[in-house]
């Protein structure tokens, strides 16, 4: 009795601790990470379209597309009454068009219409342009809730990265440059910025469980992004999930660029206080 009771415990000493090890290796939070090839749809090549799921089903609601245009080429992408539609313009050059205003757009550029508006895409010969198509799905709060904001969807939002907002944040060093790109209450429950800054250098680890984060990597970007016990090599032209609740954070090592953006999807309309940790820079103090 005596013998089968301490071989209990020491088994117990044994396998519990490997068991709760196991455990908590089963349930930490994986990167998923995807690279995103543009090379199947090149200037010079056979005129069409070429749309791409990416990172299909990582984030309830929300669907995420690369989208090639190869001109000569006319797409039209009609309005949705269920989905907000966000346009990241990463390269080449095209017209838009809605509601007969046309306007040039080239990589770096988001494009956002009225809810309701159609957009018409053209690309000339021998040009070719890339873009990020992100759709949001929308419920009736969410219709109600942009009633609220007509200024926001009185015409269209077309802007070049480099000329939207800067903010500071807590999180980020000093020569960090932060900018918004689509500030809250365009597209209900959605908001979208970049981040650049060279190495060495870090954004601080912080977690945000009302949100889920997609990043995408810009030109000449290569970081490291953790969340918990995970790692991942975020490049150019790739796209990663932000393990929901995970604790995470961006490094970038010496003579390495850190530029990428941040797409933010909240839970609900209160979780979108987590903006407020965005401060608006000075004008006299802007890059």
């Amino acid at each position: 009795m005596w013998f089968e009771r301490s071989l209990n415990r020491r088994l117990a000493a044994v396998v519990l601790p490997a068991f709760l090890a196991a455990s908590a290796w089963a349930v930490a939070p994986s990167i998923a990470l995807q690279h995103l090839d543009f090379f199947g749809a090149r200037a010079g090549g056979p005129p069409g379209v070429q749309i791409r799921p990416v990172l299909r089903g990582e984030i309830k609601e929300v669907t995420v597309d690369l989208v090639s245009i190869v001109g000569p080429r006319l797409h039209l992408e009609p309005s949705k009454g269920d989905r907000a539609v966000v346009w990241l313009f990463i390269e080449g050059k095209g017209d838009l068009e809605t509601k007969g205003t046309v306007f040039p757009v080239e990589g770096e550029t988001i494009a956002r219409a009225p809810q309701g508006w159609d957009w018409k895409i053209r690309v000339a010969p021998g040009q070719v342009l890339h873009a990020l198509r992100i759709r949001r799905h929308i419920n009736d709060e969410d219709r109600a809730d942009m009633k609220k904001f007509p200024q926001n969807n009185a015409a269209a939002y077309v802007k070049k990265f480099r000329d939207c907002t800067p903010y500071g944040e807590a999180i980020k060093s000093a020569k960090t440059t932060s900018r918004t790109l689509l500030p809250e209450n365009f597209v209900p429950r959605m908001a979208i910025g970049t981040v650049e800054t060279t190495g060495p250098d870090a954004v601080g680890a912080h977690r945000h469980p009302m949100l889920e984060q997609l990043f995408f990597g810009l030109k000449d970007n290569d970081i490291t992004v953790l969340a918990d016990e995970a790692r991942a090599n975020l490049t150019e032209m790739s796209i990663l999930h932000i393990p929901l609740g995970s604790n995470h954070g961006a490094e970038v090592a010496e003579g390495k660029k850190l530029h990428y953006v941040w797409m933010d999807f909240f839970m609900d309309k209160k979780g979108q206080e987590w903006l407020k940790m965005h401060t608006p820079l000075d004008p006299q103090k802007q890059p």
